[in-house]
């Protein structure tokens, strides 16, 4: 496998000397399996065989006895006398992490941190899924939210005591926190995953008290917003101007397509499998959605041939069960929801549209679809069901951008249009 990277046969006896003559082949196998340019594959593994030139010279005859401690000083002694090398902390990492892959040295052993908030956020996190049936999407953010909490508990009484817990200290983490808002719905939420994690105390019997009812009821009137979105005619320019000549670009009109046409929330994207896709049926089965249940969409004849395009051309030979995946090596799966957030924002500001607050990636474009199908004379109902929304209150909110509807109802000016 070094051939696919170095051709001269000189360079290649170079190459095949020291302790690790017999895993550079392996190790040019795992850099071309994950997705690696050539010329990085090149850099990372003329490094190794300096390194592995190195080692012999140590007097290091095995690679089992290779170390971290040999690994740095050669980066740190060996080669800083002959120039700067880019990269090569980074390919010893990767030389290293082969190794233990390989089960050639042993895996090192990280110092143990002790978090005592550790059991208390694992049992909260499974009552939020198996008692309140929350998605992962919601469980982490309460998640988020009691760390907080507990931080601010342990700072006052220098350990994990709920004994202790009681209405002034409660009164007293929401004021502090709720300074540091940066908006009306920010404490909110604040608010509501501090009661929501003071009832799961209470339904542990680590408290006595309803404490609960202690967290003031802030008030944050429904509807009281306009949802953020862009007229379709942007929308489709956004879309048709992606550059979908190159694997990437295939794959970010994929998702943009996913998510204007189908109003698919960040994690449905991200999480999307081939197995989810029926082909035959021209359907996108989804089994698990924020609201817990399945949802079966239908595929335009555009969206199956972008993403038919991505997977036959542009996406990267891996594994991975995921539609969409990261391009940049190592090749992996979508892992948060900045990812496919920057992909949007990215396009979104390609056209010069600005990305004010309310402009926050895949949800813009959901939005625009919503409104798009409410000016077109789509039932509240029927907007509901695309968007997967479980009630239907949460999607009356578009009525406020229904303009056509609006229109008939607005009151004419007192006195008339002088």
């Amino acid at each position: 496998m070094l051939e696919y990277y170095f051709s001269d046969p000189t360079r290649l006896r170079q190459l095949r000397r020291g302790p690790l003559v017999q895993y550079l082949d392996g190790m040019a196998a795992e850099l071309r399996r994950h997705g690696y340019q050539k010329t990085t594959g090149v850099n990372i593994l003329g490094l190794a065989g300096q390194f592995s030139r190195f080692l012999s010279t140590c007097g290091i005859s095995d690679a089992s006895e290779i170390s971290e401690e040999l690994g740095q000083k050669f980066v740190d002694e060996e080669l800083v006398p002959m120039g700067v090398f880019r990269g090569a902390a980074n390919a010893i990492v990767h030389v290293l992490r082969y190794l233990r892959q390989s089960g050639i040295i042993a895996e090192v052993e990280k110092p143990h941190v002790d978090d005592p908030c550790a059991d208390i956020i694992k049992r909260y996190i499974t009552y939020l899924r198996d008692i309140r049936g929350l998605s992962f999407a919601t469980c982490d953010g309460y998640t988020r939210s009691v760390r907080r909490f507990l931080a601010f508990h342990i700072e006052r009484h220098k350990k994990l005591e709920f004994s202790a817990l009681d209405g002034p200290e409660v009164l007293d983490y929401i004021t502090t926190w709720a300074n540091y808002a940066s908006s009306r719905s920010w404490v909110h939420n604040l608010a509501t995953n501090t009661r929501s994690f003071l009832g799961f105390l209470r339904w542990e019997n680590l408290i006595d008290r309803d404490l609960e009812r202690v967290v003031p009821s802030l008030r944050r009137w429904r509807l009281a917003t306009v949802p953020s979105h862009l007229p379709w005619e942007q929308v489709r320019e956004i879309i048709d101007g992606v550059n979908a000549a190159s694997p990437e670009g295939m794959r970010d009109r994929a998702i943009l397509l996913l998510l204007a046409t189908l109003g698919l929330r960040n994690y449905d994207v991200r999480t999307m499998e081939f197995s989810h896709i029926d082909w035959r049926e021209s359907v996108i089965r989804l089994p698990k959605t924020k609201n817990l249940r399945a949802r079966v969409l239908p595929m335009s004849q555009e969206l199956g041939e972008a993403i038919a395009d991505y997977i036959l051309n542009g996406r990267p030979h891996t594994d991975l069960p995921f539609v969409f995946i990261r391009h940049k090596a190592p090749v992996s799966a979508f892992t948060t929801s900045p990812a496919i957030t920057g992909i949007v924002q990215r396009h979104v500001k390609r056209l010069g549209i600005p990305t004010w607050a309310g402009h926050r990636g895949s949800h813009l474009l959901r939005h625009s679809l919503a409104s798009k199908m409410v000016n077109s004379g789509s039932s509240i109902k029927g907007v509901a069901d695309m968007l997967g929304h479980a009630c239907i209150d949460t999607t009356a909110i578009y009525t406020k951008v229904d303009t056509v509807h609006l229109m008939e109802v607005a009151l004419p000016l007192p006195g008339g249009v002088k």
